[in-house]
């Protein structure tokens, strides 16, 4: 029993090491000197990096980074796992989960972080990739009515674990999980678009 907990221990550590990676504050760094940290929303994330910088390319190897960095996570978890003689969905479910931990409270950055959105997904694709569709239908459809795109992630992200616990078992824990430290990290938006303030579709890909 120790030694399991001790597995799950690294399986954690090493899913939160790799989830702190700060990809969109390197990224927005080299090739532009700016400090992401006081751009825009101040989020280390996807979206930011597109305000920051107004580049696609960067943009895209920002997600791309938030996503291996939780397939990596994902992996390492499933590996320590099967080496262990244990669950490999647990592994894989810790390690991700850790993973989104990271992201959203990176220890290179004084636990500042990102909303941990491309994280869940890469979490969410190992356990069930149809959630993933339903996921994107979702927040386009709450968009298009509302014209909020955070109103639209926070949606989706609610219905994850909804969706999940009646069609996709196996990936019911994990998005309870991803799905309170997501909405979480977008609470405080909530003001704003109870307030009237929050911009609508503020993010554009020029």
């Amino acid at each position: 029993m120790a030694v399991d907990f001790g597995i799950w221990v690294v399986v954690a550590a090493a899913g939160y090491l790799s989830g702190s990676f700060p990809t969109a504050y390197v990224i927005v760094k080299r090739f532009t000197q700016k400090d992401i940290l006081q751009w825009g929303t101040a989020n280390v994330g996807t979206a930011n990096v597109h305000r920051a910088t107004s580049s696609k390319m960067l943009t895209f190897i920002t997600l791309a980074g938030d996503m291996l960095k939780t397939a990596l996570a994902i992996t390492v978890g499933v590996y320590l796992a099967r080496s262990s003689g244990l669950p490999e969905n647990v592994g894989a479910g810790v390690g991700g989960i850790a993973a989104i931990v990271g992201h959203n409270y990176s220890v290179f950055l004084r636990l500042k972080g990102g909303k941990g959105l491309a994280c869940a997904s890469v979490l969410a694709f190992y356990f069930a990739p149809a959630l993933v569709g339903l996921w994107v239908l979702t927040f386009l459809v709450t968009v298009g009515f509302t014209r909020l795109m955070v109103v639209g992630q926070m949606a989706a992200m609610a219905t994850m674990p909804i969706i999940a616990y009646f069609v996709f078992p196996q990936a019911a824990i994990p998005s309870y999980f991803a799905t309170a430290l997501v909405l979480i990290r977008h609470a405080p938006r909530i003001r704003n678009v109870l307030d009237g303030t929050e911009p609508k579709m503020y993010y554009k890909i020029r």
